[in-house]
């Protein structure tokens, strides 16, 4: 697995590695409760939880030869949301991305174009599948994942921020499809 994500321009999005410094903007995502409706954490009440997420989680990756930290997703100089692998399956030779936008910015193709690169960069890096999920109940993230062709393949039982029980469903995307 890579331990390090060059960055990339996406026309008017620059998407680069998630530094330190990006924890007031992480803060300002990650405290809309929206937002985290359903990711598997958040809200964040203070802004010391960004910098901590940054520092002992996303800086934590590359060291311990897991994953690479994450992109932040940058529109003018400010970061506006996230995406990254966010786990691997060894035996299936497979990643799973993971991502969240302020909502300030949802319906604009922003992560349709940032989801469109990281999947071709799972491939070009040896994935045979990469695979997305998401809450049953978030159908614009559903409705994102359809339209980038991945096909609903399993559900399974996950925790929203609120430590509530949902149904997730996950989509793939096999490499010999493209």
């Amino acid at each position: 697995m890579i331990t390090y994500l060059k960055p990339k321009r996406l026309g008017n999005i620059f998407l680069r590695e998630i530094e330190e410094a990006d924890y007031l903007d992480f803060y300002s995502i990650g405290s809309d409760s929206e937002v985290c409706k359903y990711l598997n954490w958040g809200p964040f009440i203070k802004p010391c939880e960004a910098l901590y997420t940054i520092k002992e989680i996303f800086n934590q990756r590359p060291k311990e030869d897991m994953l690479p930290k994450g992109y932040a997703i940058l529109m003018d100089n400010h970061m506006i949301g996230m995406i990254d692998f966010h786990s691997e399956n060894q035996k299936q030779n497979s990643i799973e991305i993971g991502y969240f936008l302020s909502r300030k910015y949802w319906g604009l193709g922003i992560m349709h174009k940032s989801l469109t690169y990281m999947v071709d960069l799972a491939f070009s890096l040896g994935f045979d599948k990469v695979y997305l999920g998401s809450i049953v109940d978030n159908l614009r993230s559903i409705h994102l994942i359809e339209s980038l062709g991945f096909k609903y393949e399993y559900e399974s039982v996950g925790e929203d921020s609120s430590n509530l029980l949902h149904i997730v469903k996950y989509y793939s995307k096999y490499k010999n499809e493209e």
